[in-house]
């Protein structure tokens, strides 16, 4: 075996042990879950063997690894990325495009936003934009938007305890993903704008799911989210894509949007 071969091998150990090790598994439990022997396992991670592309698959399934990062997985083994990733407005994309955009119109009188990977916000549905007139004024990330401080933040009247379970979620969702700068740095800001926020103590009977809670005006607006995906994607920008769900928690909540939904957009958004 080559120098360079060695060192595409060992790359690779590397990384599928980081892997194994952020989910918490022996060698022994990865090599059940990719039906390998723990030996061979280990002569992959230390570069006594090199994977092929077979075994890098099982290897990635059996770790769960995200499809961005099945690609750089593939790329340390010597193999050509398998996973394509194809912008939303391409021809390839529309019959999954199209079916956001009807998942989104249906919701409404709800609102509902597409966010990727990076809590970039994508897309809304006309609810969406009425209810966060952030969204029309350009890209926005919704991370700094939300824990930032402004106008967003303070809208939100349960911020202390909504807070915390989203940062949570970021710090969770770095956890999950491979080394991603960007990701990274979104989480550091995120930890930064909760530096001074006195977190509420959690009543474990309060709340069967933490929610925010808007002030609009002297209404308080309680709602439920809920996060629908694609969970069956083989193309990196739909796996990473999520829509957020917004549902009205009570009956006053219910009567808010319906009512704004008969406002125009531009009014509700003043």
């Amino acid at each position: 075996m080559s120098t360079a071969t060695l060192g595409q091998a060992t790359a690779f150990g590397r990384h599928m042990k980081r892997w194994r090790q952020q989910r918490g598994l022996s060698q022994l439990d990865l090599a059940a879950r990719a039906d390998l022997s723990q030996r061979y396992v280990s002569f992959i991670e230390t570069g006594r063997s090199r994977p092929g592309a077979s075994v890098v698959q099982r290897v990635a399934e059996a770790l769960e690894i995200p499809l961005r990062d099945r690609n750089i997985l593939l790329q340390t083994a010597g193999l050509a990325p398998i996973y394509p990733e194809v912008p939303l407005s391409d021809d390839a994309v529309e019959p999954f495009r199209n079916t956001i955009r009807k998942m989104l119109e249906s919701h409404d009188p709800y609102p509902a936003y597409v966010i990727n990977r990076w809590w970039d916000l994508i897309d809304a549905n006309i609810a969406g934009r009425r209810f966060f007139p952030e969204a029309g004024d350009g890209p926005i990330n919704l991370v700094d938007t939300m824990l930032g401080p402004g106008p967003a933040r303070e809208r939100v009247d349960n911020f202390s305890a909504v807070a915390p379970v989203f940062l949570r979620r970021i710090r969770r969702e770095v956890a999950d993903s491979g080394p991603d700068e960007r990701l990274q740095q979104l989480l550091t800001r995120a930890e930064a704008y909760m530096k001074d926020v006195l977190v509420d103590v959690i009543d474990a009977g309060a709340d069967l799911v933490v929610c925010p809670h808007f002030r609009i005006g002297d209404q308080v607006i309680k709602t439920v989210s809920m996060v629908a995906r694609f969970g069956t994607a083989r193309e990196v920008t739909l796996d990473e894509l999520r829509v957020e769900l917004v549902f009205p928690r009570d009956d006053e909540a219910d009567a808010f949007f319906r009512q704004s939904a008969q406002e125009p957009l531009q009014e509700a958004s003043s």
